[in-house]
């Protein structure tokens, strides 16, 4: 019997794995059933699950030459295409299923009922959706996409093999898949539907988009999700969703992939298919949260908005489910795990924690009659890519009546949050698991925050800027004589708009006087300008 999963997990993303070169060759030969390997530094209590072996084969491969001689002999009898003695042709043509008629790799489940799999996952993918083929080669024996069935000794449902680089990151590809998923959550015949639907769509990701192993959980999350949009019916994603709900904490990239297929399927319900799609074809150009802001902002919203609401949806699952809204299947859901549960002891508490960007962060305040939560939203897309571990710390205040500077939320609560970056952070109030109405903290769209800039409350002014597509972007400071006082260059902090960070120091590192400022930010082709008071007491 097979164990239902691999429980090593993947809190460290997958890019780390080739910093590290023996935690990489170790990881792999875990993955193919080498229990004795030592598991030194990649071993984590995330309660993450490896359910599909690509992204870490697809990290052998490309790491291959920075092997020694003697691990690279050892590496390259898992790296080759299986030998098998017999094939099949789906009846549309498209597939060739490699499989052996007897011994340790034989298929256990009917063959008829995998190639209809396959072709409906082509159809579903391809012909509804609108996905390109992945691209074609002359391997196993002609130019149809291979599928060879094995004993996935090591507990993976599949993997899709990079194999010719076609394009700048793209290419060719050919699929495993376990010949009988006997002992995993979702067996038989059923494990087998929902693996071809997941390889099938990474097939597609390298064949015509991009590889990329710094967003291997979006690879993931987007075919864990495709499982549940091609066999609605099977499920096997809800495996994998709990430990999304016990970490909603964490930040979004620092997450397995398998257990966020929820997120697309909240942005299919949202915006429909074609807002995934376009998230792929983004991903060409930019890393993945990157796109996913940006599909989403053509689509005529925003990635703290939108953030915002998911963390919502996810709320309200299992009892706490409401026929007709939010998730379809949010009653057969895990609940989420708070942050923390603290006692509300009137008039006020306050709280610290330091969230970090992209994440959803829940707190429970209980009283003898009530249970209100607060979900805040951090929406940092930009740390969220570059430094997913980074904090960002807040105090929030909750009270039963207004101390001066406090959000109404219903009688007898009030909230005050307390936040060097509040625009980032997005407030919603679940009382006795009726949702509040929704607040951002920030609702200026297109002025320089805090307004007035104060240096004895604030450290920084944020100060709206262009989109940038190298990420930086120019900064110019002038007084009302039109002096120039600064000039530098910046980051641009990406969440529902673009900004630049600025500690309000002149070019001699000095604090400038009281008055009216205007500022230039120039990014590639693109200029923002706009004008700022800042009081220095």
């Amino acid at each position: 019997m097979k164990k239902l999963f691999i429980l090593i997990a993947i809190f460290v993303a997958f890019d780390s794995y080739a910093q590290n070169l023996d935690s990489l060759y170790n990881f792999f030969l875990y993955t193919r059933g080498e229990r004795s390997t030592e598991l030194k530094t990649i071993a984590s209590l995330s309660g993450d699950y490896v359910r599909c072996g690509t992204g870490i084969y697809n990290q052998i491969k490309q790491n291959f030459s920075k092997f020694s001689i003697k691990r690279q002999q050892v590496l390259s009898s898992y790296m080759s295409r299986p030998q098998t003695d017999s094939s099949i042709v789906t009846k549309s043509g498209l597939f060739r299923i490699h499989f052996n008629k007897s011994g340790l790799h034989k298929p256990a489940y009917d063959l008829n009922l995998l190639s209809e799999a396959l072709d409906s996952a082509y159809n579903y993918e391809i012909n509804i959706l609108g996905y390109p083929p992945p691209p074609k080669d002359n391997e196993g024996g002609d130019d149809k996409y291979d599928i060879y069935i094995q004993n996935m000794s090591g507990g993976l449902y599949g993997e899709t093999r990079i194999e010719d680089l076609i394009g700048e990151e793209t290419y060719t590809s050919y699929i495993l898949i376990d010949n009988d998923f006997d002992g995993y959550y979702t067996a038989g015949i059923d494990g087998a539907r929902v693996s071809v639907a997941h390889e099938f769509h990474h097939a597609i990701q390298v064949g015509n988009y991009i590889y990329r192993s710094t967003d291997q959980y979006y690879h993931e999350l987007s075919s864990t999700a495709m499982e549940e949009f091609v066999f609605d019916d099977i499920n096997d994603y809800y495996a994998y969703i709990y430990s999304y709900f016990i970490n909603t904490h964490r930040s979004f990239s620092q997450n397995s992939g398998y257990n966020l297929a929820i997120w697309n399927i909240f942005l299919k319900d949202r915006f429909g298919f074609d807002i995934l799609k376009r998230t792929w074809e983004l991903m060409k150009d930019e890393r993945a949260l990157y796109a996913i802001a940006d599909a989403i902002k053509e689509y005529g919203s925003d990635f703290k908005k939108e953030f915002a609401e998911f963390s919502n949806w996810i709320y309200f699952t299992g009892y706490r489910s409401k026929p007709g809204k939010f998730f379809e299947e949010a009653e057969n859901y895990p609940l989420i795990k708070p942050l923390m549960n603290i006692n509300f002891d009137k008039p006020i508490v306050s709280v610290d924690i330091n969230t970090r960007p992209a994440s959803v962060n829940y707190i429970s305040f209980i009283s003898l009659t009530d249970t209100l939560t607060t979900i805040l939203t951090n929406s940092d897309v930009t740390n969220g890519v570059q430094n997913p571990s980074s904090d960002l710390p807040l105090t929030y205040y909750l009270a039963d009546h207004d101390d001066g500077g406090y959000r109404w939320i219903t009688n007898n609560y009030y909230s005050k949050l307390i936040c060097q970056s509040s625009f980032l952070i997005t407030e919603n109030s679940v009382l006795n698991n009726r949702l509040m109405d929704s607040t951002t903290i920030l609702t200026e769209e297109e002025f320089p925050f805090p307004q007035p800039f104060n240096y004895s409350s604030y450290d920084f002014i944020y100060l709206p800027a262009p989109r940038s597509i190298s990420g930086m972007a120019d900064l110019y400071i002038f007084s009302i004589d039109m002096d120039l006082i600064y000039s530098g260059e910046h980051q641009v902090l990406v969440s529902d708009k673009n900004l630049v960070k600025w500690n309000v120091f002149d070019n001699g590192g000095k604090r400038i006087p009281s008055g009216v400022y205007f500022y230039v930010i120039k990014t590639d082709d693109d200029t923002k300008k706009g004008k700022f008071v800042v009081i220095n007491e």
